[in-house]
């Protein structure tokens, strides 16, 4: 997109969209970031070859964005290029089913700029509706805890986040090899090796239904949240999807019992054993903690 006359004392954001056969939202995306009041944006969608209507809606927008499709290695591959090809001070991304509020870049810009020691600012957000409306608080974005993000959730929500390129940089950038929690993994490493800010105003807005990577991730979405959290030195998977897990391994034994596959059948039963005695736990602590008549 055209770059506004600035200030030279305007730090340059550089925003990447990833996107894959996005078509029915990814415009969404695009004119939150075309509205946004900061003038020093450079903005690009990096695109994996859609073969639905994306790349129609990319060229509807003509020389106001720049964007490139062809084959990549997945998300985290997308964004990482697009943030190498940029020239930025400062980083952000939005995934094409997600949108800015107006303001959101400005605001956190303000913070970065504030003090020069921060590596990430992060917002408030809101879940949305397919059709982008029946906007609800992100119950799970908490003020910073690196403690609490490795031991008990992910309290970001990745749209409402701007970082500086050097500290992404510094901490080795988005790791390419994961497919569902790349943005949890960075949150942890520049945490743990600089400072992180919470803004407390609504920044962004995640869409959620049925086809995104976090609701169809299923088992494999959470193996690999808790193989990436023990390499940050964390303890296992964090406390909040405990349960989460222990549903989707007594799915996945289901599955593998009704196939007759007896060998993963006893491997996912032993597996399946620790997470299903602390739900036990947690339902007697909360059987015992209801008021009584």
């Amino acid at each position: 997109m055209p770059q506004l006359d600035r200030a030279p004392s305007q730090p340059l954001v550089t925003i990447v969209t990833p996107s894959f056969n996005q078509g029915e939202f990814i415009a969404d995306a695009i004119d939150s970031v075309l509205a946004q009041d900061y003038p020093a944006i450079e903005y690009m969608v990096v695109d994996g070859g859609s073969t639905d209507s994306t790349l129609d809606v990319l060229r509807s927008y003509g020389d106001r964005i720049r964007w490139t499709s062809g084959p990549d290695g997945g998300q985290a591959d997308a964004i990482h290029r697009g943030f190498l090809a940029g020239s930025g001070e400062y980083l952000a991304w939005l995934n094409s089913d997600d949108r800015y509020v107006s303001g959101a870049i400005s605001a956190g810009v303000r913070e970065l700029t504030a003090d020069p020691t921060v590596a990430l600012v992060y917002g408030k957000g809101e879940f949305i509706d397919r059709d982008g409306t029946g906007a609800q608080p992100c119950a799970h974005i908490e003020p910073w805890s690196l403690k609490r993000l490795v031991g008990t959730l992910n309290l970001i929500l990745q749209p409402a986040t701007l970082f500086r390129r050097d500290k992404y940089i510094a901490v080795g950038g988005l790791d390419t090899a994961l497919h569902y929690v790349m943005d949890y993994d960075l949150w942890i490493r520049l945490g743990s090796k600089f400072p992180v800010r919470f803004l407390p105003v609504v920044l962004a807005q995640a869409r959620v239904y049925g086809e995104t990577k976090t609701s169809t991730g299923g088992l494999p979405r959470l193996d690999e949240m808790e193989r990436m959290v023990r390499r940050n030195c964390g303890r296992g998977l964090p406390a909040n999807y405990q349960r989460e897990m222990w549903l989707a391994l007594r799915q996945a034994f289901a599955v593998a019992a009704r196939n007759r596959q007896f060998t993963r059948a006893a491997w996912l039963g032993v597996r399946t054993a620790p997470y299903a005695a602390r739900a036990a736990i947690e339902k007697l602590k909360r059987v015992r903690s209801a008021p009584r008549d």
